[in-house]
């Protein structure tokens, strides 16, 4: 009896320890994907930004506001619960996120809807409802890195 004790407490300790490591893995990927997301986003706004201001073609850009939109959707999935600093990954995720998730995940389908109608603005080579589309789209950006990303 006390030998199957032993054996039930090492093989609990056993699946405790791999149930850890596979935790902080799926935390390690969920930042890097994020992380990799976010610079995707900012490099596609760079661009609509970059044709705005040469006065270009705007039409050609308008698939980055779907970049941008098709990523927004995907942001609450990306920070699931323990995904933050301490999962030991490096993150500039606060810890406000998970205090009110709701929220975050309210300003993540906000920035998709904004981005939609760039998308569309864009399309229509709208340079006046563009502009306007442009500067809700990224103060949307910003209405969410204010409470929920530390400065660097």
């Amino acid at each position: 009896m006390k030998n199957l004790i032993v054996k039930a407490t090492l093989l609990a300790g056993l699946v405790a320890g791999i149930s850890g490591v596979a935790w902080a893995q799926g935390a390690a990927d969920a930042v890097a994907q994020r992380q990799a997301g976010f610079k995707a986003i900012g490099a596609a706004t760079g661009e609509v930004k970059k044709v705005m201001d040469a006065g270009g073609d705007l039409t050609s850009v308008a698939a980055k506001a779907a970049e941008i939109s098709a990523f927004a959707k995907r942001i609450p999935a990306l920070f699931p619960a323990g995904s933050g600093a301490e999962s030991g990954a490096k993150t500039r995720a606060l810890p406000a996120i998970w205090e009110n998730k709701s929220d975050f995940d309210a300003n993540a389908g906000m920035l998709g809807t904004a981005a939609d109608k760039l998308e569309m603005a864009l399309k229509a080579n709208d340079k006046t409802a563009t502009a306007a589309a442009f500067t809700a789209m990224t103060g949307q950006c910003g209405a969410c890195h204010r409470p929920y990303r530390a400065p660097q």
